[in-house]
């Protein structure tokens, strides 16, 4: 019995042993539980704060991406989940070069072009010239006098009332004044260059019809026989026509110069010189004041403004009649040559002055731009780009005499 009891003592004993034993295993296995827990939290923690931080770091780069007008930051995920940075694609970039190359290009063959235009304007009014300074030395186409008409070419030699010098002065300087003037007040360099073409244009065409009118028609000044016969003594042989009309043969003893000077009655230099030059003045004046197109309406002191220049050039126009130089079928004529070329020169380089868009130069559009340039027409005949009753005068505020 004693054997028993003791027998049962040690399973009693070996069995608690091994429920604390078993427990301790228990616990232990929860201990290493909790830690994986722990050690699982903490890299999910870490994990998560370095995807915040890329994150951040990623909206940094967009950002700073964003605000670089060179170069456009996206944030593009390749096959293993990585993250890059896209730069636009610059001006300077290889992409990039032959379109610039060919802008380049372009511009280049532009401003070759605009020099060989300007080249060419140049020489063809040095030909004008120098063909004019040609015909003022050749002989003038003798014409016929008949006795009936003698009294026309025998009125007396006076001196020039406007000397040719003194008026080949002032119709170069007048509007080279007046284009700096307006330059002046507007610094605006493409109308100063326009002005500058189109007034030289003006005399240099003037020169060229008025010398060759003068040595094909040969008409006697008023002074002519005075001219001819200096100490008034007519020496000449009369014959008669067919008609029974006389034809005077003049033999002058005067200055053979003076004498072939005085065949270049028609037309008048001084007249057409004068319009020309004067006439382009009162275009390109009347113009920038909107004297003849719709704005000026109802405005006095424009037009008064713009036919100034008219009046000077009519008052050298007459003079030429007044020391019976040129009779008034030459000044008339004159005049008439010089604001034809005056015109025909303004409209090379500007609009209507009739139109809205009076007094803004033209632009020189390439052969490539014709479609543009059809477009610009249109609108321009149309009034576009703002209402032309308000369109300010030299810059400044919009105003007219109706707003």
């Amino acid at each position: 019995m004693a054997d028993l009891r003791s027998r049962k003592r040690e399973k009693s004993i070996k069995g608690s042993f091994d429920v604390g034993r078993i427990m301790d295993e228990e616990t232990s296995e929860a201990n290493i539980k909790s830690q994986n827990i722990d050690n699982s939290q903490q890299t999910r923690m870490k994990s998560g704060k370095e995807g915040q931080d890329l994150m951040s770091s990623r909206r940094t780069v967009s950002e700073s991406s964003s605000e670089d007008p060179g170069r456009e930051g996206i944030n593009a995920s390749n096959g293993n989940g990585m993250w890059r940075n896209e730069l636009k694609i610059s001006a300077d970039s290889c992409s990039a070069q032959p379109e610039k190359q060919q802008l380049q290009v372009q511009h280049t063959s532009l401003l070759h072009n605009e020099r060989f235009s300007d080249i060419v304007d140049v020489v063809l009014r040095c030909a004008l010239v120098t063909i004019f300074f040609k015909l003022e030395t050749m002989w003038a186409f003798k014409r016929e006098i008949h006795a009936e008409e003698l009294w026309l070419y025998k009125n007396p030699r006076r001196p020039d009332i406007i000397k040719g010098g003194e008026l080949l002065f002032w119709v170069i300087v007048a509007p080279l004044i007046v284009t700096v003037v307006f330059y002046v007040f507007t610094k605006d360099k493409r109308d100063f260059r326009a002005a500058s073409w189109a007034w030289t244009l003006a005399l240099c065409m003037n020169g060229f019809p008025t010398s060759l009118l003068k040595i094909t028609v040969g008409r006697p000044r008023p002074d002519f026989f005075y001219r001819c016969f200096p100490d008034g003594v007519m020496v000449l042989n009369s014959s008669s026509t067919s008609d029974s009309s006389s034809i005077l043969d003049f033999n002058c003893t005067g200055i053979a110069s003076e004498i072939n000077e005085g065949r270049k009655s028609f037309p008048s230099g001084h007249s057409s010189f004068a319009f020309a030059s004067f006439g382009f003045i009162a275009y390109y004046v009347g113009a920038k004041l909107h004297a003849f197109d719709a704005r000026g309406r109802g405005h006095t002191w424009r037009l008064c403004i713009a036919v100034i220049p008219l009046v000077i050039a009519t008052l050298v126009a007459v003079s030429r009649t007044c020391d019976y130089h040129h009779h008034w079928q030459d000044v008339t004529v004159g005049a008439i040559i010089g604001l034809l070329t005056g015109y025909i020169s303004y409209r090379q380089y500007y609009p209507s002055i009739f139109g809205p868009q009076a007094g803004k130069p033209s632009i020189r559009w390439p052969r490539r731009l014709g479609n543009k340039y059809d477009k610009q027409r249109e609108a321009d005949e149309n009034g576009a780009g703002g209402d032309m009753l308000r369109r300010p005068l030299l810059g400044g505020k919009e105003q007219t005499k109706w707003y």
